[in-house]
């Protein structure tokens, strides 16, 4: 797959899912991410339960970080849509994978030290769409 339809593919996929979750409005710009997680993996649960929650109360709906859980059979194809449009090479298809923008962090160490970063970035340039 091309990398123009494998981008195509993977916004077209996560704006589907997107319309399924409730909406909030924000005042000013917002950044919006994808994290892509398993149940069963222990660095995903630190990134969830650790790094979003105080970036989450900190921006407040000025951050929508959409998480999808790749064991849902139905999930896995958008992850895999993403690695492919993104160009991810094979030896860092790991998770939790969070695409923010034109950036792919990946794991319980890039993510927390990258993201907050990246927010402020994306804030300050007028936001950023999934």
């Amino acid at each position: 797959m091309s990398k123009r339809i494998g981008l195509w593919v993977f916004v077209l996929l996560c704006s589907i899912a997107v319309l399924f979750l409730p909406s909030a409005a924000a005042d000013g710009p917002v950044v919006r991410a994808v994290l892509f997680w398993s149940e069963t993996c222990p660095y995903c649960h630190v990134v969830l339960d650790e790094v979003l929650p105080p970036l989450q109360e900190q921006y407040g709906d000025q951050l929508d970080v959409l998480a999808i859980e790749i064991s849902d059979p139905a999930n896995y194809p958008v992850w895999v849509s993403g690695l492919e449009a993104f160009q991810v090479p094979p030896e860092r298809s790991g998770i939790p994978m969070l695409f923010i923008g034109d950036t792919v962090l990946i794991g319980a160490v890039e993510i927390p030290e990258r993201l907050p970063g990246l927010i402020e970035q994306h804030l300050a340039a007028g936001g950023v769409d999934y």
